[in-house]
């Protein structure tokens, strides 16, 4: 009898979980802007952030930990909104300039992002079918991390400890980048060092990240050279 119901919770729960892959995240919308709405709201996010990194912010500022900084930390808000347009315009041209090149897994289509306590997401569909990817991300001396990465199919997620990358399917790391995979899975930074150098010779460095309902908020320092 103990057999008879291990096996029955194991059916039932293997039936749960295909039922889950089924069902699309509640944020995940069908319906968006046009590509050309898109576009501008991508472009626009781009032109923000080179603004707000190569802005003069002041002289000289010693810091206690002996590096020098130009004038005081600052802040860019990214909401969800620019990040879906961000990836369906922009995230195919980044993936092609990458060494090696890597590109968007073929047949996989209205990419959308969503924001919520703590917790990024993105997300995809393909042949009916919703594909996830979520994380938190860490700020430390070494780097920008993305940790706690969890993926999964429909409204079925499991933590990448647990084999959740593998529900995305061969497919995806066959045509991402090396680097790009072992950075979903967190065995590198996203951003090392956390900072990233300026053609004019100073650093942004990234202070700390903190994902809200709606947006990622990001505390940026900018280093003298």
């Amino acid at each position: 009898m103990i057999g008879v119901w291990l096996i029955g919770a194991v059916f039932a729960g293997g039936i749960l979980m295909y039922g889950l892959t089924l069902r699309s995240p509640s944020w995940f919308h069908r319906e968006m802007p046009s590509t050309s709405e898109q576009r501008r709201v991508a472009q626009s996010l781009e032109n923000r952030i080179i603004t707000e990194a190569y802005r003069f912010r002041g002289g000289l500022i010693a810091g206690a930990d002996g590096i020098r900084r130009t004038g005081e930390d600052w802040h860019l808000r990214v909401t969800q909104e620019e990040a879906t347009a961000w990836l369906r315009v922009k995230l195919p041209e980044w993936l092609a300039n990458l060494d090696p090149p890597a590109r968007v897994p073929t047949g996989l289509g209205d990419l959308q992002s969503h924001f919520s306590s703590g917790r990024a997401w993105a997300a995809g569909r393909m042949d009916e079918r919703v594909y996830t990817l979520s994380t938190s991300v860490r700020v430390d001396e070494s780097g920008v991390w993305l940790v706690g990465v969890r993926a999964g199919i429909g409204s079925l997620s499991l933590p990448e400890s647990w084999g959740g990358l593998g529900l995305a399917g061969a497919w995806a790391r066959e045509e991402a980048a090396e680097s790009s995979w072992r950075i979903a899975s967190g065995h590198e930074p996203l951003i090392a060092g956390a900072t990233v150098r300026l053609e004019d010779g100073r650093r942004v460095r990234v202070l700390g990240a903190r994902i809200v309902p709606g947006a990622v908020e990001i505390e940026c320092r900018t280093e003298a050279p």
